[in-house]
Protein backbone atom coordinates (compact mmCIF):
# COMPACT_ATOMS: atom_id res chain seq x y z
CA UNK A 1 0.00 0.00 0.00
CA UNK A 2 3.01 2.29 -0.35
CA UNK A 3 1.36 4.23 -3.20
CA UNK A 4 -1.95 4.69 -1.37
CA UNK A 5 -2.55 8.15 0.09
CA UNK A 6 -4.93 8.87 2.95
CA UNK A 7 -7.14 11.82 3.73
CA UNK A 8 -9.14 12.82 6.79
CA UNK A 9 -12.76 13.88 6.38
CA UNK A 10 -13.36 16.68 8.87
CA UNK A 11 -16.61 16.73 10.91
CA UNK A 12 -18.40 19.63 9.21
CA UNK A 13 -21.96 18.41 9.84
CA UNK A 14 -23.63 20.67 12.40
CA UNK A 15 -26.61 18.41 13.19
CA UNK A 16 -27.27 16.29 15.22
CA UNK A 17 -23.81 16.99 16.71
CA UNK A 18 -21.78 20.12 16.04
CA UNK A 19 -18.03 20.28 16.68
CA UNK A 20 -17.76 23.94 15.76
CA UNK A 21 -15.17 25.79 13.73
CA UNK A 22 -12.49 25.84 16.44
CA UNK A 23 -12.49 22.07 16.93
CA UNK A 24 -12.49 21.45 13.17
CA UNK A 25 -9.50 23.74 12.67
CA UNK A 26 -7.67 22.19 15.64
CA UNK A 27 -8.21 18.72 14.14
CA UNK A 28 -6.93 19.98 10.80
CA UNK A 29 -3.77 21.41 12.36
CA UNK A 30 -3.20 18.15 14.24
CA UNK A 31 -3.61 16.04 11.09
CA UNK A 32 -1.48 18.43 9.04
CA UNK A 33 1.38 17.76 11.46
CA UNK A 34 1.10 13.98 10.98
CA UNK A 35 2.88 12.71 7.84
CA UNK A 36 0.36 9.88 7.39
CA UNK A 37 -2.47 12.27 6.54
CA UNK A 38 -2.07 13.57 2.99
CA UNK A 39 -5.38 15.40 2.44
CA UNK A 40 -8.00 17.16 4.54
CA UNK A 41 -11.56 16.95 3.22
CA UNK A 42 -14.70 19.02 3.79
CA UNK A 43 -18.22 18.22 2.60
CA UNK A 44 -20.50 20.61 0.74
CA UNK A 45 -24.19 21.52 0.67
CA UNK A 46 -26.07 24.81 0.71
CA UNK A 47 -29.44 23.67 2.05
CA UNK A 48 -30.07 19.95 1.49
CA UNK A 49 -27.66 18.72 4.17
CA UNK A 50 -26.59 20.35 7.47
CA UNK A 51 -22.97 21.21 6.62
CA UNK A 52 -20.94 24.27 7.52
CA UNK A 53 -20.05 26.42 4.52
CA UNK A 54 -17.35 24.70 2.48
CA UNK A 55 -15.76 27.85 1.05
CA UNK A 56 -15.34 29.52 4.43
CA UNK A 57 -13.82 26.37 5.91
CA UNK A 58 -11.41 25.86 3.01
CA UNK A 59 -10.15 29.43 3.33
CA UNK A 60 -9.57 28.92 7.05
CA UNK A 61 -7.85 25.59 6.41
CA UNK A 62 -5.61 27.16 3.78
CA UNK A 63 -4.49 29.73 6.34
CA UNK A 64 -4.09 27.32 9.26
CA UNK A 65 -2.30 24.40 7.55
CA UNK A 66 0.95 24.11 5.65
CA UNK A 67 1.38 20.64 4.13
CA UNK A 68 -1.75 18.57 3.50
CA UNK A 69 -3.83 18.98 0.38
CA UNK A 70 -7.26 20.54 0.89
CA UNK A 71 -10.21 18.91 -0.81
CA UNK A 72 -13.94 19.34 -1.12
CA UNK A 73 -15.78 16.07 -1.56
CA UNK A 74 -17.96 16.40 -3.17
CA UNK A 75 -19.06 19.86 -4.27
CA UNK A 76 -22.72 18.99 -4.76
CA UNK A 77 -23.67 22.66 -4.99
CA UNK A 78 -21.57 23.39 -8.09
CA UNK A 79 -24.63 23.31 -10.37
CA UNK A 80 -26.25 26.03 -8.25
CA UNK A 81 -23.28 28.40 -8.19
CA UNK A 82 -22.17 30.79 -10.92
CA UNK A 83 -18.99 29.29 -12.43
CA UNK A 84 -17.17 32.64 -12.63
CA UNK A 85 -17.72 33.20 -8.91
CA UNK A 86 -16.50 29.67 -8.14
CA UNK A 87 -13.45 30.20 -10.35
CA UNK A 88 -12.57 33.48 -8.61
CA UNK A 89 -12.88 31.87 -5.17
CA UNK A 90 -10.88 28.78 -6.10
CA UNK A 91 -8.15 30.80 -7.80
CA UNK A 92 -7.60 32.64 -4.54
CA UNK A 93 -7.91 29.45 -2.47
CA UNK A 94 -5.22 27.82 -4.60
CA UNK A 95 -2.99 30.86 -4.19
CA UNK A 96 -3.62 31.08 -0.44
CA UNK A 97 -2.84 27.37 0.02
CA UNK A 98 0.18 27.55 -2.31
CA UNK A 99 -1.25 25.03 -4.74
CA UNK A 100 -2.82 22.49 -2.38
CA UNK A 101 -6.46 22.61 -3.52
CA UNK A 102 -8.39 19.62 -4.88
CA UNK A 103 -11.94 19.88 -6.20
CA UNK A 104 -14.11 16.76 -6.20
CA UNK A 105 -17.47 17.67 -7.72
CA UNK A 106 -20.80 15.96 -8.29
CA UNK A 107 -24.32 16.89 -9.40
CA UNK A 108 -25.72 15.83 -6.02
CA UNK A 109 -28.69 13.63 -5.30
CA UNK A 110 -31.81 14.16 -7.39
CA UNK A 111 -34.50 12.94 -5.00
CA UNK A 112 -35.75 13.65 -1.50
CA UNK A 113 -37.75 16.39 0.18
CA UNK A 114 -34.74 18.52 1.12
CA UNK A 115 -33.32 18.20 -2.39
CA UNK A 116 -36.63 19.20 -3.98
CA UNK A 117 -36.82 22.22 -1.66
CA UNK A 118 -33.30 23.29 -2.61
CA UNK A 119 -34.02 22.94 -6.34
CA UNK A 120 -37.16 25.06 -5.93
CA UNK A 121 -35.24 27.80 -4.11
CA UNK A 122 -32.67 27.98 -6.93
CA UNK A 123 -35.37 27.85 -9.62
CA UNK A 124 -34.28 24.80 -11.57
CA UNK A 125 -35.02 21.13 -11.98
CA UNK A 126 -32.45 18.38 -11.47
CA UNK A 127 -31.79 17.94 -15.18
CA UNK A 128 -30.77 21.59 -15.46
CA UNK A 129 -28.63 21.35 -12.35
CA UNK A 130 -26.73 18.39 -13.86
CA UNK A 131 -26.21 20.26 -17.13
CA UNK A 132 -24.95 23.34 -15.27
CA UNK A 133 -22.62 21.15 -13.19
CA UNK A 134 -21.07 19.55 -16.27
CA UNK A 135 -20.57 22.90 -17.99
CA UNK A 136 -19.05 24.37 -14.82
CA UNK A 137 -16.48 21.56 -14.62
CA UNK A 138 -15.43 22.18 -18.22
CA UNK A 139 -15.22 25.93 -17.57
CA UNK A 140 -13.22 25.57 -14.35
CA UNK A 141 -10.66 23.31 -15.97
CA UNK A 142 -10.28 25.72 -18.88
CA UNK A 143 -10.05 28.93 -16.85
CA UNK A 144 -7.69 27.42 -14.28
CA UNK A 145 -5.26 26.60 -17.09
CA UNK A 146 -4.94 30.26 -18.04
CA UNK A 147 -6.73 33.29 -19.49
CA UNK A 148 -9.70 32.15 -21.53
CA UNK A 149 -12.92 32.98 -23.31
CA UNK A 150 -15.82 30.60 -22.83
CA UNK A 151 -19.20 30.21 -24.50
CA UNK A 152 -21.61 27.65 -23.08
CA UNK A 153 -25.32 27.16 -22.61
CA UNK A 154 -25.25 28.89 -19.20
CA UNK A 155 -21.96 30.80 -19.05
CA UNK A 156 -20.40 33.18 -21.54
CA UNK A 157 -17.34 35.27 -20.79
CA UNK A 158 -14.64 36.93 -22.91
CA UNK A 159 -10.95 37.14 -22.04
CA UNK A 160 -11.24 36.14 -18.40
CA UNK A 161 -7.90 36.20 -16.59
CA UNK A 162 -7.86 35.26 -12.90
CA UNK A 163 -4.13 35.74 -12.44
CA UNK A 164 -2.08 35.45 -10.40
CA UNK A 165 -4.71 33.09 -8.99
CA UNK A 166 -4.28 29.41 -9.67
CA UNK A 167 -0.95 27.84 -8.77
CA UNK A 168 -2.03 24.52 -10.26
CA UNK A 169 -2.66 24.87 -13.96
CA UNK A 170 -5.10 23.35 -14.45
CA UNK A 171 -6.81 22.74 -11.11
CA UNK A 172 -7.24 18.99 -10.46
CA UNK A 173 -10.93 18.08 -10.63
CA UNK A 174 -12.31 14.71 -9.58
CA UNK A 175 -15.86 13.58 -10.26
CA UNK A 176 -17.91 11.74 -7.66
CA UNK A 177 -20.23 8.97 -8.86
CA UNK A 178 -21.64 6.04 -6.96
CA UNK A 179 -23.86 3.68 -8.97
CA UNK A 180 -26.05 1.40 -6.87
CA UNK A 181 -24.94 -2.26 -6.75
CA UNK A 182 -28.31 -2.96 -8.40
CA UNK A 183 -27.86 -0.36 -11.15
CA UNK A 184 -28.24 -1.46 -14.75
CA UNK A 185 -25.22 -1.63 -17.03
CA UNK A 186 -26.56 1.41 -18.88
CA UNK A 187 -26.78 3.45 -15.67
CA UNK A 188 -23.28 2.42 -14.60
CA UNK A 189 -21.90 3.40 -17.99
CA UNK A 190 -23.71 6.74 -17.90
CA UNK A 191 -22.30 7.66 -14.49
CA UNK A 192 -18.81 6.30 -15.07
CA UNK A 193 -18.84 7.80 -18.56
CA UNK A 194 -19.25 11.23 -16.95
CA UNK A 195 -16.20 10.53 -14.78
CA UNK A 196 -14.19 9.38 -17.80
CA UNK A 197 -15.20 12.45 -19.79
CA UNK A 198 -14.84 15.15 -17.14
CA UNK A 199 -12.58 13.95 -14.35
CA UNK A 200 -8.92 13.70 -13.44
CA UNK A 201 -10.08 11.32 -10.74
CA UNK A 202 -13.09 9.40 -9.46
CA UNK A 203 -14.55 9.56 -5.94
CA UNK A 204 -16.92 6.83 -4.77
CA UNK A 205 -18.30 5.55 -1.45
CA UNK A 206 -20.05 2.58 0.19
CA UNK A 207 -18.32 0.17 -2.16
CA UNK A 208 -16.87 -3.31 -1.61
CA UNK A 209 -13.48 -4.27 -3.04
CA UNK A 210 -15.17 -6.52 -5.61
CA UNK A 211 -17.50 -3.74 -6.75
CA UNK A 212 -14.61 -1.29 -6.90
CA UNK A 213 -12.48 -3.59 -9.04
CA UNK A 214 -15.31 -4.13 -11.51
CA UNK A 215 -16.02 -0.42 -11.83
CA UNK A 216 -12.37 0.61 -12.06
CA UNK A 217 -11.93 -1.84 -14.93
CA UNK A 218 -15.00 -0.45 -16.68
CA UNK A 219 -13.85 3.12 -16.08
CA UNK A 220 -10.54 2.43 -17.76
CA UNK A 221 -12.40 0.95 -20.73
CA UNK A 222 -14.44 4.13 -21.03
CA UNK A 223 -11.52 6.54 -20.62
CA UNK A 224 -8.98 7.11 -23.42
CA UNK A 225 -5.42 6.24 -22.37
CA UNK A 226 -4.28 9.55 -23.82
CA UNK A 227 -6.08 11.34 -20.98
CA UNK A 228 -3.41 10.14 -18.56
CA UNK A 229 -3.64 8.40 -15.17
CA UNK A 230 -6.86 8.54 -13.18
CA UNK A 231 -6.97 8.86 -9.40
CA UNK A 232 -9.47 6.58 -7.64
CA UNK A 233 -10.68 7.82 -4.26
CA UNK A 234 -12.80 5.73 -1.90
CA UNK A 235 -14.73 7.60 0.79
CA UNK A 236 -14.50 5.18 3.72
CA UNK A 237 -16.32 5.21 7.07
CA UNK A 238 -13.80 4.05 9.67
CA UNK A 239 -13.63 3.33 13.40
CA UNK A 240 -10.67 1.50 14.92
CA UNK A 241 -9.72 0.54 18.45
CA UNK A 242 -8.45 -2.27 20.62
CA UNK A 243 -11.86 -3.09 22.14
CA UNK A 244 -13.92 -4.66 19.35
CA UNK A 245 -17.26 -4.36 21.14
CA UNK A 246 -16.71 -0.72 22.08
CA UNK A 247 -15.68 0.14 18.51
CA UNK A 248 -18.74 -1.53 17.00
CA UNK A 249 -21.12 0.08 19.50
CA UNK A 250 -19.66 3.53 18.84
CA UNK A 251 -19.79 3.09 15.06
CA UNK A 252 -23.38 1.84 15.10
CA UNK A 253 -24.52 4.74 17.28
CA UNK A 254 -22.99 7.28 14.91
CA UNK A 255 -24.34 5.42 11.88
CA UNK A 256 -27.92 5.66 13.08
CA UNK A 257 -27.47 9.43 13.46
CA UNK A 258 -26.33 10.08 9.88
CA UNK A 259 -26.94 6.88 7.84
CA UNK A 260 -26.71 7.39 4.05
CA UNK A 261 -29.80 6.63 2.06
CA UNK A 262 -30.41 3.00 1.17
CA UNK A 263 -27.58 1.59 3.32
CA UNK A 264 -28.45 -0.55 6.33
CA UNK A 265 -26.28 -0.95 9.40
CA UNK A 266 -26.02 -4.65 8.48
CA UNK A 267 -24.15 -3.63 5.33
CA UNK A 268 -21.35 -1.91 7.22
CA UNK A 269 -19.15 -4.99 7.39
CA UNK A 270 -18.50 -4.94 3.66
CA UNK A 271 -18.15 -1.21 3.07
CA UNK A 272 -16.65 0.27 6.26
CA UNK A 273 -13.38 -0.30 8.12
CA UNK A 274 -14.54 -1.05 11.66
CA UNK A 275 -12.73 -3.04 14.33
CA UNK A 276 -9.11 -3.68 15.13
CA UNK A 277 -6.40 -1.79 13.25
CA UNK A 278 -5.44 -5.05 11.54
CA UNK A 279 -9.02 -5.71 10.41
CA UNK A 280 -9.39 -2.18 9.05
CA UNK A 281 -6.02 -2.37 7.30
CA UNK A 282 -7.04 -5.64 5.65
CA UNK A 283 -10.11 -4.04 4.04
CA UNK A 284 -8.07 -1.01 3.01
CA UNK A 285 -5.46 -3.29 1.47
CA UNK A 286 -8.12 -5.06 -0.58
CA UNK A 287 -9.49 -1.72 -1.76
CA UNK A 288 -5.99 -0.69 -2.82
CA UNK A 289 -5.56 -3.96 -4.71
CA UNK A 290 -8.89 -3.28 -6.43
CA UNK A 291 -7.64 0.06 -7.72
CA UNK A 292 -8.00 2.68 -4.98
CA UNK A 293 -5.21 5.27 -4.98
CA UNK A 294 -6.59 7.50 -2.22
CA UNK A 295 -8.78 7.00 0.84
CA UNK A 296 -10.96 9.76 2.27
CA UNK A 297 -11.40 8.42 5.80
CA UNK A 298 -14.44 9.64 7.72
CA UNK A 299 -14.33 8.80 11.45
CA UNK A 300 -17.58 6.94 12.13
CA UNK A 301 -17.62 7.85 15.80
CA UNK A 302 -19.56 9.83 18.38
CA UNK A 303 -16.21 11.29 19.52
CA UNK A 304 -14.39 12.36 16.37
CA UNK A 305 -11.31 13.97 18.02
CA UNK A 306 -10.62 10.81 20.02
CA UNK A 307 -11.14 8.64 16.93
CA UNK A 308 -8.78 10.80 14.87
CA UNK A 309 -6.06 10.14 17.44
CA UNK A 310 -6.82 6.40 17.30
CA UNK A 311 -6.65 6.41 13.51
CA UNK A 312 -3.36 8.30 13.60
CA UNK A 313 -1.75 6.10 16.26
CA UNK A 314 -3.21 2.69 15.39
CA UNK A 315 -4.24 2.59 11.73
CA UNK A 316 -1.87 4.81 9.76
CA UNK A 317 1.24 2.81 10.81
CA UNK A 318 -0.48 -0.28 9.39
CA UNK A 319 -0.75 1.41 5.99
CA UNK A 320 2.83 2.63 5.62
Amino acid sequence: MSDLTTGLVLPVRHRPVSYGHDTILDLAEYADAQPGWHTLWVADSIMALPFLDSGVLLAALAARTRRARLGIGCMASLGFRHPVTVARQWADLDALSKGRMLLAACPGNGTGRSVERELKVFGMDYREKVARFEEAVTFLRQVSAGATSFSGAYTEVDELDLGPGFVQRPLPIWIAANPSPRASAATVDRLLGRVARLGDGWMTFNVTPAQLRERVNRLHELRPESDGPLEVCVFLNTNVGLDQNAVLTDARERWFQTAPRGVRVEDLDGIAAIGSPERAADLIGRLAEAGATHLAIEPLSTDVPRQVEALTDLLLPQLS
